[in-house]
């Protein structure tokens, strides 16, 4: 999403406090001209293709569904019972921290859109200059983070088809991890985000490896790897079948085992869309996992250069791999 294709038609802004009785709302009127304004608009860009934000839908019998259609404007309705909701998880639940919360009303391409962004504030010194001329640091405790820098809690809701992205955050509410946002605030219960999909799914596809495949397992592995780029580079998504015909052409067996587990893991069956920035991801880069946890990242480029990597598999079927050029650590 571009800022261009944004448009604000309300805006609010709250800061939960627990040291106040109540959250303060206050009107806001955002352009693009203004720093302030186009401060907001980058965060709605921005985590609106996050990856790994959690996906479900409600309908007008669910909770979310009878909340927005209470009275004239859903927008109101939405933050008037946001706001204080979350205000008084926060003052029960220290793990909630405080910030600072924007409300905003807004067509994103051709839909519509309720935006809940909290921003959670931080510390810092400001530097002043006195009439003397002498230097000062104060410190300020209500800080807004800039935009680059990840906010954790949000929620998109999209009043054209019913849908909701919600934030992947959990924290303990009440004696128990829970994402508030989505199981408290929107009542809603959210699939798997994007990104937890097709990291799901590439298991499924290295498991069935190792399973099915024997001393070809680190080459194999790798094929599936530069295959599921190239199958998402060309389609823009994901299909169990593209998968079955592309990496497990050369094992029947494996293919049926394959199919097999998507169903154990229940992941779609259908074909999953990918979006640009998980494409640029998968293109990018691989992830390779070692059994003690530690994780190197590789550009697709070297996955299969002997001049860099080697990977080696032992009687027991580990595959150990030998970085031949480091470089340089960092």
């Amino acid at each position: 999403m571009r800022t261009g294709d944004i448009l604000i038609e309300k805006s609010v802004f709250c800061i939960f406090d627990i040291n106040l009785p109540y959250v303060n709302l206050t009107n806001v009127t955002l352009g693009t001209e203004d720093e302030q304004g186009r401060y907001i608009y980058q965060l709605l860009a921005k985590y609106f293709d996050d990856i790994q934000a959690k996906r479900a839908e409600f309908t007008d019998e669910d909770f979310l569904g009878e909340l927005l259609s209470k009275g004239e404007d859903p927008f109101d309705s939405f933050l008037t019972y946001a706001g204080d909701e979350i205000h008084h998880l926060m003052v029960e639940n220290p793990e909630i921290q405080q910030g600072c919360g924007i409300f905003v009303k807004a067509v994103m391409g051709e839909e519509s859109y309720i935006i809940f962004l909290k921003l959670n504030l931080q510390s810092g010194f400001s530097c002043q200059l006195d009439e003397q001329g002498l230097i000062s640091w104060k410190r300020n405790t209500m800080l807004i983070p800039p935009a680059s820098k990840k906010v954790t809690e949000y929620v998109y809701i999209n009043l054209s088809d019913s849908t909701v992205r919600v934030s992947d955050f959990a924290c303990y509410v009440n004696g128990n991890k829970t994402n508030y946002l989505a199981d408290l605030i929107c009542k809603i219960r959210p699939k798997k985000s994007e990104k937890e999909t097709i990291e799901a799914i590439t298991d499924a596809i290295a498991a069935t490896i190792e399973e099915k495949y024997e001393e070809e397992i680190p080459q194999k592995l790798i094929e599936s790897k530069k295959a599921v780029a190239a199958i998402v580079e060309e389609k823009g998504s994901i299909a169990p079948e593209d998968l079955k015909k592309t990496v497990f052409a050369d094992n029947e067996e494996a293919a049926d085992r394959y199919m097999e587990k998507l169903v154990e893991e229940r992941l779609p069956k259908g074909e999953v869309e990918v979006s640009t920035k998980m494409e640029r991801r998968l293109n990018r880069k691989q992830k390779i996992v070692t059994a003690s946890g530690i994780e190197i990242l590789v550009p697709m480029e070297f996955l299969q250069d002997a001049s860099v990597f080697e990977y080696v598999q032992d009687e027991t079927g580990r595959v150990c791999i030998m970085i031949k050029e480091t470089g340089r650590i960092v």
